[in-house]
């Protein structure tokens, strides 16, 4: 059962995925922390992965897993995954980092903890987006 599970999530589907999901990452990443004075937390996260959504449904959708589902449907079950994964992974990271580092008293600033924040978000929304993906999105 475990190894039957392990190989269905662990293919070939699941690294092309990271590479495309690695690539708009770092585009993600780079675009929130240089619009975080501008727009905020919520403000530059949220258009950085609108932006970088359209991207990745368009390669995910052709090379991560080789959808042949009808185009609308996938699309809209990909945005509700997103929005989803995004308000789970960013909310939870904008609890339970500040909280962490009071709690740790690690000597940061409210921005590096901010920082911190989006930065483990984006690991918890990669993880629950490619099981969203995999499993709903882009079913056939």
């Amino acid at each position: 059962m475990i190894k039957k599970l392990f190989s269905f999530f662990f293919d070939r589907s699941l690294l092309i995925f990271l590479i495309i999901g690695g690539l708009n990452t770092i585009v993600s990443m780079i675009g929130s922390q240089l619009l975080l004075s501008a727009l905020g937390y919520w403000g530059s996260t949220a258009l950085m992965f609108a932006l970088c959504s359209i991207l990745s449904f368009i390669f995910n959708r052709k090379y991560s897993f080789q959808s042949t589902a009808p185009l609308v449907p996938s699309a809209v079950r990909f945005s509700i995954v997103i929005a989803v994964c995004y308000l789970v992974s960013f909310g939870i990271s904008d609890l339970l980092v500040p909280w962490a580092a009071r709690a740790l008293a690690l000597p940061l600033s409210a921005e590096w903890v901010t920082r911190l924040a989006m930065l483990c978000a984006q690991v918890i929304f990669t993880g629950m987006n490619y099981i969203g993906q995999r499993l709903w999105a882009f079913r056939s």
